[in-house]
């Protein structure tokens, strides 16, 4: 079995995935910082993941394997698990069923945890959550199942869309509850809707640059949930909130990764 490792990144990764994916890639997944790519043959590949390392590995079944590395991940009131392991969730715990695929999306990274138990930590009754990058849809749809009024998605990747609805009706939740749309913030969006939450796992230097917008799509003194942060760029986000009127900075690191929260400037 002719496996590619290559070194990943949270800002890179979903790039370098597509990228695999296009040369050829039969299969992927993550492990311990790398991207194991399963190719049938060798191929020339981008000069952008060109870094990566060949290895001729024993042939073996590697999606049964990667089903049994997931364990049920518990992340405050939610436990979130992929469906074959629905029955392990303890009782009281919220129930959050995602298909995982070979590499991500199965909220076991820590960007993923962490803001779903910042979700949970709220009291979401009745509230409007916004998430930012919604990928998978794993946050709007903790949202919602945490009690939220509805929940939305907004994701610049369409591909995103029909996964993360998939995801929502796995789960449940009517569709009048949660809604995923390709767009994002302070992309020519006109809406004046405004949101009682708003959750954004991105990368530190769009949270930078989408600070203002945090603000203006929240509801004086709302509370503001941002990961995806490499403990190096912190600074960068903290500044960011600090110019916008954001108060009540509070920062939680897991490893390499920060979860920023803050509230929205009164008015």
């Amino acid at each position: 079995m002719l496996v590619y490792h290559l070194p990943g990144t949270f800002e890179t990764r979903e790039a370098h995935l597509d990228l695999l994916w296009e040369a050829g890639a039969t299969g992927l997944e993550e492990r311990a910082g790398l991207i194991r790519a399963y190719f049938d043959a060798r191929t020339d590949l981008d000069a952008e993941i060109a870094d990566g390392e060949w290895r001729d590995e024993a042939e073996q079944d590697w999606q049964a394997q990667f089903k049994a590395t997931l364990k049920p991940v518990r992340a405050g009131r939610v436990t979130i698990v992929p469906p074959w392991l629905r029955d392990e969730v303890e009782a009281g715990q919220t129930a959050l069923i995602i298909e995982p695929g070979m590499a991500f999306g199965t909220g076991h990274h820590a960007t993923t945890r962490m803001a779903v138990e910042a979700l949970s930590a709220l009291d979401l009754t009745g509230r409007r959550v916004l998430d930012v990058g919604t990928g998978s849809g794993v946050l709007a749809i903790a949202a919602a199942l945490l009690g939220a009024d509805h929940a939305t998605g907004l994701d610049i990747d369409p591909l995103t869309i029909p996964i993360a609805i998939e995801n929502a009706e796995i789960n449940g939740v009517p569709p009048g509850r949660v809604a995923f749309a390709e767009g994002s913030l302070g992309l020519g969006d006109e809406s004046d809707e405004t949101f009682d939450v708003l959750v954004a796992n991105l990368y530190a230097e769009l949270h930078d640059l989408l600070a203002g917008e945090y603000a203006a799509a929240l509801r004086p003194g709302s509370p503001l949930i941002l990961t995806g942060i490499l403990t190096g760029k912190l600074d960068l986000v903290r500044a960011a909130l600090d110019r916008e009127g954001f108060g009540g900075v509070t920062v939680r690191e897991d490893g390499e990764w920060v979860l920023v929260t803050a509230t929205s400037p009164q008015a």
